[in-house]
């Protein structure tokens, strides 16, 4: 008998939270690769350096940039997250003199050589690996670093086998009808398994919703899908939707679908993490004054979520506004940041379960070298690292009930 198992995994890199100066290392632009410097400083929440090197997990469907000539040789830095300012030094990266141009591509599309550093910032998570190249010109030496975007919350599939190397690969499983980050709406949802047709899937199936580490069941499928014998697809229709979404809380999921025919020649499990929640984040730049700062439209700002693992990137408008959807539960980290003030201004906060509507702001201090519209003869240069800066937090969901500590009488040291 005859039996695939197929499994998504879903466990997502826990990434660090905080930004900083970050130096990350390549192989120096020599025929033959350079010993890291030794003594260079770095964040202490920074792990240690290393050059990217092949890993279980490949990236799916990334876009692809244009690579450099053949006479022309790429190196590869180690990976980086998505939504944050990522800093290299260019003496590390084999330019001791320093670079007279640096040019993008890929997913990458902002990049500066300022105080000797490689400066540039990455996009929000879309739920796949994403790549980007930079290429470095100094005088008529030319090199082109290539580094990889890693998802901390993939929303790509990945097989695992039972029996590696006996049985044959395993189907790619689509679904359709989920939002960015798999998100859940009330639109209808299908899973197809690609390859196969006319087996009968109906009876033996099962699908669930679960969540946790110890998984507790939240919604049955085989209550919602329908069977389709043409493709061997389920489906799951828009008014049915509502109907699950209704009985479900916000938060994060893992859907799990096991697929098994009726004469039990055919198996295949399937887990994918998906997320319900309608919470919409917007914020606002204000000046010490109150009012709003205008003069940063365009500047990014970052947001992450520890333990949502959630990154992602906000562009501010012409009145100093910005926002996020689809936010889950967490204390957040956000960084108002561009390559020339990167990390300057950072702030944190928490969004509560049951919030629907959430509204930050964040005071611009008038001496961090960036216009604030206050009337200051002198702006000021921003100092290096970064500062905690005033903010607010606005929100219609409650926060935990406060603790009653009892006192306790600690005896005297003798």
């Amino acid at each position: 008998m005859k039996r695939v198992a197929v499994v998504f995994l879903v466990g997502a890199l826990l990434t660090a939270c905080g930004d900083g100066e970050q130096t990350q290392f390549g192989q120096a632009p020599t025929p033959e690769s350079v010993p890291a410097p030794e003594s260079v400083p770095a964040p202490e929440s920074a792990p240690a350096p290393v050059v990217r090197a092949p890993t279980a997990r490949q990236p799916e469907s990334v876009p692809t940039p244009e690579f450099a000539p053949a006479s022309v040789k790429k190196i590869e830095l180690r990976d980086v997250n998505p939504a944050e300012v990522v800093s290299l030094s260019l003496k590390r990266l084999g330019f001791p003199a320093g670079a007279d141009k640096v040019t993008p591509s890929g997913a990458v599309s902002d990049a500066l050589l300022k105080n000797g550093m490689l400066r540039f910032s990455t996009p929000g998570d879309t739920g796949k690996d994403q790549e980007a190249e930079f290429e470095i010109k100094s005088g008529a030496v030319t090199s082109v670093f290539h580094v990889l975007i890693r998802s901390p919350r993939p929303t790509s599939a990945e097989a695992y086998h039972d029996s590696p190397g006996e049985d044959p690969p395993s189907p790619a499983l689509t679904v359709d009808g989920l939002g960015p980050n798999n998100v859940m709406t009330d639109a209808p949802l299908t899973f197809r398994m690609q390859g196969i047709s006319a087996l009968d899937l109906k009876d033996n199936s099962r699908g669930q919703i679960t969540a946790g580490e110890n998984p507790v069941t939240f919604a049955d499928l085989r209550d919602f899908w329908s069977f389709n014998p043409m493709d061997s697809s389920f489906s799951i229709s828009g008014p049915a939707m509502q109907r699950m979404l209704g009985v479900l809380p916000n938060g994060d999921f893992v859907m799990t679908l096991n697929f098994l025919s009726k004469d039990y020649e055919f198996a295949a499990l399937y887990d994918i993490r998906v997320i319900k929640t309608e919470t919409r984040l917007s914020g606002k730049l204000l000046s010490e004054q109150g009012d709003p700062v205008t003069s940063l439209a365009g500047r990014k700002v970052l947001l992450k979520g520890p333990n949502t693992q959630i990154r992602a990137v906000a562009v501010v408008d012409a009145n100093g506004a910005f926002a996020f959807k689809n936010i889950l539960p967490d204390v957040y980290f956000m960084t108002l940041s561009d390559l020339h003030y990167p990390n300057v201004i950072n702030t944190s906060f928490p969004i509560y379960k049951g919030s629907t509507q959430a509204h930050v702001t964040m005071v611009v201090p008038p001496n961090l070298g960036i216009d604030t519209g206050a009337r200051t003869a002198v702006q000021r240069v921003a100092p290096l690292g970064s500062s905690d800066v005033r903010s607010s937090i606005r929100q219609d969901g409650k926060g935990p009930p406060p603790r009653n500590i009892p006192a306790t009488t600690r005896a005297s040291p003798p």
